[in-house]
């Protein structure tokens, strides 16, 4: 999954608090900011690849229910 946040400098205390959030839910997630389009100011967010919650050619699946 890939998330993009933009906001101008006013709105940093904002947009930390969001980060420290989505970190929580996502450990592994990877942030890159940039600074390239001024004013704007931009965070890149990026989680891995989810793992495979079953082999395709076995039948037997532990897929809950309500995911399927």
């Amino acid at each position: 999954m890939k998330i993009t946040i933009a906001y101008i400098p006013d709105e940093q205390e904002t947009v930390t608090t969001s980060v420290a959030v989505l970190r929580h839910i996502f450990p592994d997630i990877k942030v890159r900011k940039s600074e390239r389009h001024p004013p704007f100011k931009h965070i890149y967010l990026t989680t891995k690849m989810p793992k495979v919650p079953c082999n395709i050619n076995d039948s037997t699946c532990n897929t809950p229910q309500d995911m399927v």
